[in-house]
């Protein structure tokens, strides 16, 4: 039996005819050397390709982790300000506002009531008017939970005047709601915030920090508004507290039914 193998060259025109003669171990060789190449390359994209899918997932998860960390980051920031605003109206002095009747709410937190009937407020209370003008609607009631269908008071004024920040704090949103058109919402400390809606425009930004009295927009008639004004209420935790009980001033020009 023959050991080699011959392979025939022929050229299409006259030229000479060649030969070959290999081996029948070289041809073996030949013949499994692509052989086992082919399957060390299957053998390695089995093995690898679930490790590369793996590794595209956990580089996915990662970007998304390292995403949301710097969300957290960033809360912790806001935070650490907020901190900072509540320190610094708990250690700020306010004024001292006269009421017409004694409020039924006292908190040791946020209020003393004296015989003489005058309320002592540190800076974090509402004590600056936010803006003059006529209550067009009161809040229906003089305290309410977070359900209350109109959870403060309507001011009318004209368009464009000068909206200020009934006390010192941290805006904690100032933007766009469907129902309140330009809303400005103000983190005072101790649990207090107040809304300020149906702005013209708004002139402070998120996490800006602003002080008793600085204007903070101007009054419009944006949202779901029938004429301009502003909508203002006063939060303590999770519930309202009727605006008049701090602003007992705006009584003088109270044009609803109620007066």
């Amino acid at each position: 039996m023959s050991k080699k193998f011959t392979i025939f060259i022929i050229p299409e025109d006259d030229s000479e005819t060649r030969s070959f003669s290999l081996g029948k171990t070289f041809m073996r060789i030949l013949i499994t050397v692509p052989f086992l190449a082919l399957v060390i390359l299957l053998l390695v994209l089995i093995t690898y390709l679930p490790k590369i899918s793996d590794y595209d997932d956990l580089s996915l998860k990662y970007e998304v982790l390292a995403s949301e960390r710097m969300k957290v980051l960033d809360l912790t920031k806001s935070l650490e300000k907020i901190t900072h605003m509540d320190d610094f109206v708990r250690n700020s002095l306010g004024a001292n506002f006269h009421f017409n009747e004694t409020p039924k709410i006292i908190d040791s937190a946020l209020m003393v009531i004296p015989e003489n009937n005058i309320i002592s407020f540190s800076d974090n209370i509402p004590s600056f008017p936010p803006v003059d003008g006529f209550i067009s609607q009161r809040m229906e009631n003089r305290f309410s939970n977070i359900g209350e269908a109109h959870g403060g008071i309507d001011i009318v004024a004209k368009k464009g005047t000068p909206i200020s920040s009934a006390s010192a704090g941290v805006v904690v949103f100032s933007g766009w709601t469907y129902e309140m058109g330009n809303l400005i919402i103000i983190y005072h400390g101790d649990g207090y915030m107040t809304y300020y809606g149906h702005n013209q425009n708004n002139l402070v930004s998120r996490l800006d920090m602003v002080k008793r009295g600085d204007v903070i927009g101007y009054v419009g008639n944006t949202g779901l508004s029938s004429g301009p004004h502003l909508h203002f209420e006063i939060w303590k935790d999770d519930s309202t507290i009727d605006p008049l009980i701090f602003f007992p001033n705006y009584l003088k020009k109270d044009l609803t039914f109620k007066n």
